[in-house]
């Protein structure tokens, strides 16, 4: 049996010792070493059914420097697939196709990262073997998150209908729906302006075009701090800056430079009120406890000139709708049944925003799946189709899209005799097992293991209780099921992290 040989420096320093691999690099980084980013990936992409291959890892901080000194978990999101170890070691074990995933935490900062893997059947190849027939095409990464000027590939993946990757593909073309938030060149994606924008990749076989898109969103870096204090100076018959802003609780000094002025408020004013005739050479402060904007005139001068202060509470910018994020980002749905997308509006920050009008939802190919007012979305057909989210606020439109894979009918249920109890644990980002089945009136019991605070966080029907909120590592909760149905739901904090509940009558 033959194994990968392409192995990444980053896991090299593990391959002689058999341990779990570290994430190695050049150093600590030069803001002193806060995990910003971490990645898994494989030159290939996929592996045959009694093969390994072992996942690249990068870490960074917050400049793009490397990290060093810490071993990442991993886990696969279908064991019977392909199994992955302590080490990022993959093993194949039949066709079909699984997502790794792998955690870090430096420095009490987690980042995780997934990566879609092909496993191929190991059957030896005909002498003429037949042309391969495209059934499929999808974008690895299905979604990414870039900084401004960062960089990142996208690989093209086609299978037959037999889920065997198709090697070989004609000239892939490549576009992206806003060229002003990103670039794409030879399916390398860079960012250029923070929000959301979607790649598309194209080749045509067998006289047929197939296209897949990955969502890209572009994150502005974060905004400056306001100041908590400024100063204001007289200077002729004028204050210089004639409009200053700091955050709530901070501090305005007026200095008199050549002429004698006074500060008198033609609105709200600060602690202490206006101030009266300020002479030549000397300095009054007043402080500022509360947000506001704040007018004042000079009456010495006859009101002929003034100023204003702009008071932010919280010592941030004014929040910006900058980016949207759709959730789940690598849905699925079989025929006939539905899953529930969240479009959640971003600041220039990245931080989620409120007060923010509902997503408009459209669906690229409705002959595949069609998607409703609050984003839930229906399988039609077999394939693939782009779900969008569209929002708008205050004069800015944001949009982002995912590709929502759509299977085959739902599979029947399973035989009589479900049990009355079931327990999910949460490994790394992920409910296992993924899917339990209950009878009515049993009880699921989720313990939150791992190294994350999890939530349980229904999409539509929920049992009694309801939802479960954040709770930390090591707690536990419950909730029994009274009707008959499935229950489908996700953990919030963690993009991708669903489960369902099948309970039979």
């Amino acid at each position: 049996m033959r194994s990968s040989t392409f192995l990444a420096l980053a896991v090299l320093a593990a391959c002689g010792g058999g341990g779990a691999a570290p994430v190695t690099g050049g150093g600590p980084g030069t803001d002193g070493g806060t995990l910003a980013s971490f990645a898994i990936s494989h030159p290939e992409g996929a592996v045959t059914v009694g093969d390994t291959m072992i996942m690249e890892v990068v870490a960074k901080d917050a400049t793009g420097q490397p990290l060093a000194g810490a071993t990442p978990s991993f886990t696969s999101s279908d064991a019977t697939v392909a199994t992955v170890d302590g080490a990022g070691v993959v093993r194949g074990l039949k066709a079909g196709a699984s997502t790794i995933t792998g955690s870090l935490t430096m420095g009490g900062v987690t980042k995780t990262a997934t990566y879609g893997i092909a496993v191929l059947a190991a059957s030896a190849p005909p002498t003429n073997p037949p042309a391969q027939t495209v059934a499929a095409f999808a974008l690895n990464p299905a979604s990414v998150t870039l900084s401004i000027g960062a960089a990142q590939p996208f690989e093209p993946i086609a299978t037959d209908a037999s889920g065997a990757r198709i090697t070989g593909l004609p000239a892939v073309a490549w576009s992206v729906q806003d060229p002003s938030r990103a670039s794409v060149a030879s399916g390398t994606v860079t960012g250029v302006a923070a929000g959301s924008t979607t790649v598309t990749a194209s080749f045509t076989s067998g006289g047929r075009t197939w296209t897949a898109t990955a969502n890209v969103t572009v994150a502005a870096p974060a905004p400056p701090p306001v100041p908590s204090t400024a100063t204001v100076q007289g200077v002729d018959d004028a204050f210089t800056p004639s409009a200053v802003t700091i955050a709530a609780g901070g501090t305005v000094t007026w200095t008199m430079v050549d002429e004698e002025h006074d500060v008198t408020w033609t609105g709200a004013a600060p602690t202490g009120g206006s101030i009266g005739r300020i002479d030549r050479g000397r300095s009054v402060s007043r402080t500022f406890p509360a947000a506001g904007t704040y007018t004042y005139t000079c009456n010495r001068h006859d009101g002929d000139h003034g100023g204003t202060v702009t008071v932010t509470q919280g010592g941030t910018q004014q929040p910006v709708l900058t980016s949207v994020r759709i959730t789940p980002a690598s849905p699925a749905v079989s025929v006939g049944s539905t899953v529930q997308l969240t479009a959640t509006p971003l600041d220039q920050a990245g931080q989620p925003m409120t007060g923010v009008p509902a997503a408009n939802w459209t669906t690229s190919d409705a002959a595949r799946a069609t998607v409703g007012a609050t984003g839930t979305v229906t399988g039609v057909a077999a394939g693939t189709a782009a779900i969008t989210a569209r929002i708008t606020h205050g004069g800015v439109t944001r949009e982002a899209a995912v590709t929502l894979t759509v299977g085959g009918t739902t599979p029947p249920p399973p035989p009589p005799g479900a049990p009355l109890a079931a327990t999910v644990t949460t490994p790394g980002t992920s409910f296992s097992p993924a899917t339990v089945t209950i009878a009515a009136g049993g009880t699921v019991t989720w313990q939150f293991t791992g190294s994350s605070r999890h939530n349980v966080t229904f999409s539509g029907t929920a049992p009694t209780g309801g939802n479960i909120p954040d709770t930390d590592v090591g707690g536990s909760a419950a909730r029994t099921f009274t009707t008959a149905g499935t229950y489908s739901y996700a953990c919030t904090r963690h993009s991708g992290m669903n489960g369902t509940v099948v309970v039979q009558p």
